[in-house]
């Protein structure tokens, strides 16, 4: 398949999936209290709401990765910010593993008939990536929504401490992650992180007689 239609294909899935994500967020916070995000037009699908300059450029030149705008939250608006904040997080990982299953169902009723076509492809594709984006995203590493997610098996003063220092680290650790995997390492975190989920994955697969290789790690 040449480049071109490959590079719009992974742009319209990753775009599919992020919208997803994002507005599962929104809907969350907006569920439990915290309408700013509602007001912003961000409880929708619509790709134009959540779709970021840089991160659109990304996925465009065929990087294995973009990202969207983040949603806006309000911990005061919440009812309790406490347990809130984490269940916002979890909703966009949690979006992307539901549509990585619903992929694995079409699959599963559909995915030997088109054979190795362009649709095959894309459901190859839409798979993966949705994988790929709810376990990544899990990551306990800021500011990934496992950073936050995280701290549901933390008490209030161990998560304080916790959150309190992944704000003053800010981006670089998950930049040295990333920079560190990128060198080839197969021992990285990245790697070690979508291993640790294979047993929770490969059953899935498993059950709708997806290949293995459909999973990211």
């Amino acid at each position: 398949m040449e480049i071109l239609p490959l590079l719009l294909m992974r742009f319209f899935v990753l775009t599919v999936s992020l919208s997803f994500h994002e507005a599962a967020h929104a809907w969350t916070a907006n569920r439990l209290g915290d309408d700013t995000a509602k007001r912003l037009g961000r409880v929708s699908l619509n790709p134009l709401v959540h779709l970021e300059f840089l991160g659109s450029l990304m996925m465009l030149t065929g990087m294995p990765l973009g990202w969207a705008k983040p949603v806006p939250i309000n911990p005061s608006k919440l009812r309790n910010s406490r347990s809130a904040l984490p269940l916002i997080s979890f909703a966009g990982p949690l979006s992307n593993l539901v549509l990585a299953i619903l992929g694995c169902q079409v699959y599963f009723f559909i995915g030997y008939g088109l054979g190795g076509s362009g649709w095959y492809t894309l459901l190859e594709d839409f798979i993966l990536i949705n994988f790929s984006l709810a376990i990544f995203n899990l990551l306990p590493v800021f500011p990934l929504d496992g950073s936050k997610f995280i701290t549901t098996f933390m008490s209030d003063r161990v998560a304080d401490i916790y959150e309190d220092k992944m704000a003053r680290l800010g981006m670089y650790p998950l930049i040295a992650i990333i920079i560190f995997e990128s060198m080839g390492n197969r021992h990285g975190l990245i790697s070690l992180w979508f291993t640790i989920w294979k047993p929770l994955i490969y059953p899935i697969l498993a059950i709708f007689h997806v290949p293995f290789s459909f999973y990211p790690g």
